[in-house]
């Protein structure tokens, strides 16, 4: 019985210390317009973004900064090196505006939320913008 209460509050400490842990990473940015981002529409304003493990996968959680709302939970799957800065790449589609990868530096590594136009859009008429994405201290 003394081995089974030990073995039981050993897994509790080890899940409250997971639970607490520090994040992968932190930082924020500033939308100057609506952009969609996975299924979400972001409206103009500041954000902040954190990785959350769910499970056994990691996402991207971004929420509002001046309520602290979560607004999108993204996945976070890593498909090349980063190279340059920390920035969100939005294309611009048309009147849309949508998000189609996030860089950070401090990782090395770009995820993909978005791989092109989509069928009937011109590729030339697609134009890119690169927000700064800020690290949190």
């Amino acid at each position: 019985m003394k081995s089974l209460i030990s073995k039981a509050l050993l897994c509790t400490a080890f899940l409250t210390a997971v639970a607490f842990a520090a994040p992968i990473y932190r930082g924020s940015f500033t939308l100057p317009y609506q952009a969609q981002w996975g299924q979400a529409t972001l409206p103009a304003g500041d954000y902040s973004i954190r990785f959350q493990d769910i499970g056994s996968r990691v996402f991207v959680a971004v929420n509002e900064t001046r309520t602290g709302r979560e607004v999108a939970l993204l996945p976070a799957k890593a498909t090349e090196d980063a190279k340059g800065p920390s920035v969100l790449r939005i294309a611009n589609r048309g009147n849309r505006h949508v998000i189609s990868s996030l860089s950070l530096a401090e990782l090395g590594e770009v995820f993909v939320y978005d791989s092109g136009p989509a069928r009937g859009e011109e590729r030339e008429a697609l134009k890119t913008q690169a927000l700064p994405v800020v690290a949190a201290k």
